[in-house]
Formats: structure tokens, C-alpha cells, sequence
């Protein structure tokens, strides 16, 4: 008998783990390695879930990758590949994370892809074109904007700033406001509509201060990497949700589905063997740039620049491991 606090949900047996997995036979040596060797000693199972986890509040079936081949997804190609980044409102204070940071860590999760930037804009643009979609939370008594608002108002600027942009692949809102998909919940840390190719994520609640951040000073070396590290995690987990990648149920993952503070910081930076092969299929065309071993060494750098040690230590491991294979 399942173990589980949600009875509804048991985490897969290793049959279902490589049943998702699928065929590697026409894989290449590269990725064909990297989602064969070393993972027991690499990447922990899903774990049983506590009362109020993700899985135990959310339906999860899991996706495999045969599923996610099939599905109707965008796919980037030579010209088309571009994943704009559009501020929202003002990231002018000293416990904001960096959009840079986030955007050069993200880079290469997305080999073969641009991220670039856009001007800020303000929530009072949103009101020149008919509601905001603003309230104020009961429970934290902060404003928070709705997210169907925010997206509508991304489709309204694609169509009329970037109609004639063949570079265009995702466009990207972030902000340090909350954000709400609806009048029954509370908070949201991102949406995406994957149909649209548009998305909107909040840092706002990533900050353990939140939502007194307003008011405190700048952050300690320890809560500033754990911002950094919460901001680029859900930005990466949202931005592949739009490559059609759903939530994983396999392996401790970057793609698994947080409810918690507890959940988030306990999710790695790192996608787990059967995600990383869904984004090597959702690259398409751009396979040539799908490299495994330069993606760690980049990511590995990023992580020592930024002081990520248990990530840094994970992508060093992963790679000796990785290394040693290729050259016996």
C-alpha cells in the first residue's frame, strides 16, 4: 500500500520511469549519456509528499516523452527563437533581483535561443486600455494585479509594438508586484498561456520578508543568493512550461510543481533525466546546439560566480561522472 499522505497520488515505480523516459536508440551519444549514466547516484526519485504539497492539493498524472512529442507546441528554428523578457513596474530596490543575472543563468537551459530584454513598463499603461485588474489582498493587504489582465495587455503589445517580428518565440512579463489568476485564490507565482507563448511571473513573494520587503533594508549575502536562487528557478520552470513541458512527477526536479517555500527550496537547479530529454526535442531544428556537457560547464560557472555551492557541488559531480564515462 502506497505510503503517501495523498492516497490519490503514489510517486512512479522505476517501470513508469522509463516507461516516460521512452526510446533512446536514435538518441545521439551526448544526450543518450546524459540521461542513462549515473542517475541513481545523481537524481533522487520523487519523493512521498507531505499534506498540502503540490501533488496533494494539484491532479498529476505526469507526462511522458512520448506525450510531449505529441503535443502542439512551439518550436524554435534559426530565425524564430528569441524569448523577450518585458519588466513590469519597477525593480528599483535593493532586494530585487537582478533581471540580468536571471536571464545570463537562464541562457543556457535554451541552447540555440536569444533572451533579450525589453524596456520597463508600468502598471498605469494597463489603465489606458480599461482595467488593471488591481485589488488588494485580504491577508497580506498589499495591491495585487490579476493575471489575465497582465497577459492581455503582453498580447495587445505583441500585436501592436512587434506585429512584424519574425525573432519572437515567448514573451516573458516579470515583476515585483503579487499577482492572482482569480478571485478564489490568493496568490500565483506565475501563469503562462502556452497557446500565446506569453507569459507572467512574480518575485514578489520570493522574498522571505514578503510582504514587508518594501520597508527592510538591503539583504544579507545569505537571503540575497536565496532570493537570486528562488527568482531564477521559477523563471527557467515557467519559461519551459511554455515549450509545452508539463509538471514532473519522476524525479526531484526543476519542473516539479511547488506549493510551498518549503517545496520551492527544496527543489533543485537542474532538470531531471526525462525533462532534460523533453527539451532536447523541444529545441527541434536547433538539436546542433543541444550540447549537455557545455550546458553543465556553463551552468557549473554560473553557480560558482553566483556562490550556488550545493548546485555547484551537484554539476561538478554530475559532470566527473559524465567525463570519466566518455573517455573509458
Amino acid at each position: 500500500m502506497c505510503a503517501c499522505a495523498n492516497r490519490s497520488f503514489c510517486p512512479p515505480t522505476d517501470r513508469q520511469r522509463a516507461k516516460a523516459l521512452g526510446d533512446i536508440c536514435q538518441l545521439n551519444d551526448d544526450i543518450s549519456r546524459a540521461i542513462t549514466i549515473g542517475i541513481d547516484e545523481c537524481f533522487l526519485p520523487f519523493p512521498i509528499p507531505n499534506v498540502g504539497d503540490w501533488v496533494t492539493v494539484h491532479t498529476e498524472q505526469g507526462q511522458t516523452v512520448q506525450e510531449f512529442e505529441r503535443t502542439v507546441r512551439t518550436v524554435p528554428h534559426s530565425s524564430y527563437r528569441t524569448i523577450y523578457v518585458q519588466p513590469i513596474g519597477s525593480f528599483d530596490h535593493p532586494r530585487a533581483p537582478s533581471l540580468e543575472t536571471i536571464c545570463e543563468f537562464s541562457r543556457p537551459f535554451f541552447p540555440g535561443c536569444q533572451i533579450e530584454i525589453l524596456p520597463r513598463i508600468d502598471f498605469t499603461d494597463f489603465s489606458k486600455h480599461g482595467q488593471n485588474g488591481m485589488r488588494i489582498n485580504p491577508y497580506t493587504k498589499q495591491p495585487q494585479y490579476l493575471t489575465s489582465f497582465i497577459i492581455g495587455h503582453l498580447k495587445k503589445m505583441k500585436r501592436r509594438e512587434r506585429k512584424h517580428d519574425r525573432q519572437e518565440l515567448f514573451c516573458i512579463g516579470v515583476t515585483m508586484a503579487d499577482i492572482y489568476p482569480g478571485s478564489n485564490w490568493n496568490f500565483v507565482y506565475g501563469l503562462a498561456s502556452i497557446d500565446d507563448g506569453i507569459g507572467i511571473y512574480s518575485f514578489s513573494r520570493l522574498d522571505p520578508l514578503f510582504p514587508n520587503a518594501e520597508m527592510a533594508g538591503p539583504c544579507t549575502d545569505e537571503v540575497r543568493i536565496l532570493i537570486l536562487k528562488r527568482s531564477i528557478s521559477v523563471f527557467v520552470h515557467e519559461v519551459i512550461h511554455l515549450f509545452g513541458v508539463e509538471h514532473c512527477i519522476y524525479y526531484l526536479c526543476m519542473m516539479n510543481g511547488t506549493e510551498t517555500e518549503e517545496e520551492m527550496d527544496g527543489q533543485p537547479l537542474y532538470l531531471c533525466p526525462i525533462c532534460l530529454r523533453k527539451m532536447y526535442s523541444a529545441i527541434g531544428k536547433e538539436k546542433k546546439h543541444f550540447n549537455v556537457i557545455q550546458m553543465y560547464t556553463k551552468i557549473l560557472e554560473l553557480c560558482k560566480s553566483l556562490h550556488f555551492k550545493d548546485e555547484s557541488a551537484w554539476y561538478e559531480n554530475r559532470l566527473n561522472l559524465l567525463n570519466i564515462t566518455a573517455n573509458n
